[in-house]
């Protein structure tokens, strides 16, 4: 069998030498010691033995200096329109307590400053609770005050803070008097809803940084690298409000996974929360849901997700993103995020298409994805 042989320099460690080969430290003394002489064994210490010369890896596997530099940044392009499917699937013993279907399309523009403009052009709700008619009109009508949204980007393209603030409160306070005060004066709920959301609205930077669908759209996208063919860390400590009890936030790590695909860049992206890391959910699931569900506390968090980019535009051509957040075994929400850029990757003065989705002839249609722990 083929490997790939590493001469160990003066002052290499176990970890040092993963960090240099993009790989787990689990990984690289995995195939190693599946691969060495008895006597080259790596054990679980840090420091590699003072005999050893050589470390074996996989074939494949090169240098973080080898890798392919992505020369056309990763963008969303300029006036590109994105269509963004979402699906909602609240559980409650296994019986869908609310599901939700709705499609959107975002006209976005990315510039060279780190600074997006979206215009949410188009909103349809495909599939709802007919108990919830009222309230879901309500909140769609009150997220009309962000249709239109200026952000600035981190280095690493997500996002740092909303620069249009004023438009977007003068906006929300047109809304709330025109279309949401009939509601607001029928229903004590809806009054609860609007106090939150003046409230959310006086800090509308932290409000959209915490909502997960603009993590999805506005992931580390400039931290990615190609091919990293054992998973590596993307960015630590997220901070995300729960689906399920949205007063609270989770926090997350992304890691990935990256690889070369005809026309496509594609990169794997994931998050696993351990349970230990959901403790504060106990106490709201044990007045809320315990008594009535007689199920224990048994928290878990996934993110699974694929991102689909030209490689000679850079631009995003298509994600697919599964989350999932449980609090038991009988109360979980799942959702589903599809992000596909709708105009082409032909030149500017060739009138894309919009109705007709269909990928041109010599371009590598992207593979739908399904999670697997959505059958968990």
């Amino acid at each position: 069998m083929n490997h790939k042989v590493y001469k160990i320099q003066k002052g290499d460690t176990l970890h040092s030498v993963a960090e240099k080969f993009q790989l787990s430290t689990e990984a690289l003394r995995t195939y190693h010691n599946l691969h060495c002489e008895l006597s080259d064994l790596l054990s679980g210490e840090e420091k590699l033995p003072r005999h050893l010369e050589i470390i074996l890896l996989p074939a494949g596997q090169i240098t973080g200096g080898d890798k392919f530099k992505i020369n056309t940044p990763l963008s969303f392009g300029h006036k590109e329109e994105y269509k963004i499917e979402i699906k909602n699937l609240f559980l409650v013993k296994n019986d869908p307590m609310s599901e939700n279907q709705t499609e959107s399309i975002w006209e976005i523009s990315e510039n060279k400053n780190a600074q997006v403009d979206i215009q949410v052009k188009d909103k349809k709700i495909h599939k709802y609770d007919t108990q919830l008619k009222t309230l879901i009109e309500v909140i769609n009508k009150i997220n009309e005050s962000s249709d239109h949204l200026q952000i600035a980007l981190n280095k690493d393209g997500t996002i740092q803070s909303v620069l249009n603030k004023n438009e977007i409160l003068e906006r929300w306070e047109e809304i709330k008097f025109q279309d949401v005060k009939f509601s607001e004066m029928q229903d004590d709920f809806v009054k609860i809803i609007v106090e939150q959301y003046n409230k959310a609205f006086q800090n509308i930077s932290k409000l959209i940084k915490e909502n997960m669908l603009y993590q999805v759209v506005f992931c580390p996208k400039n931290d990615l690298r190609y091919p990293v063919l054992y998973t590596q860390p993307l960015k630590k400590n997220i901070e995300v409000n729960s689906l399920i009890f949205p007063q609270k936030n989770i926090y997350y790590d992304w890691s990935y996974t990256g690889k070369e695909e005809k026309e496509y860049i594609q990169f794997s992206l994931q998050a696993d929360v351990p349970s230990t890391r959901l403790q504060h959910f106990k106490e709201l699931y044990e007045k809320g849901y315990a008594a009535m569900l007689q199920s224990p506390f048994n928290p878990e968090f996934k993110i699974e997700g694929k991102y689909m980019f030209h490689k000679q535009t850079g631009k995003l051509k298509q994600a697919y993103v599964y989350v999932k957040e449980q609090m038991s075994k009988e109360l979980l929400y799942i959702v589903q995020y599809k992000i596909t850029r709708i105009s082409s990757d032909e030149p500017e003065n060739t009138k894309p298409n919009i109705k007709d989705e269909t990928i041109p002839p010599n371009e590598e249609k992207p593979k739908a994805f399904t999670s697997r722990f959505l059958f968990d």
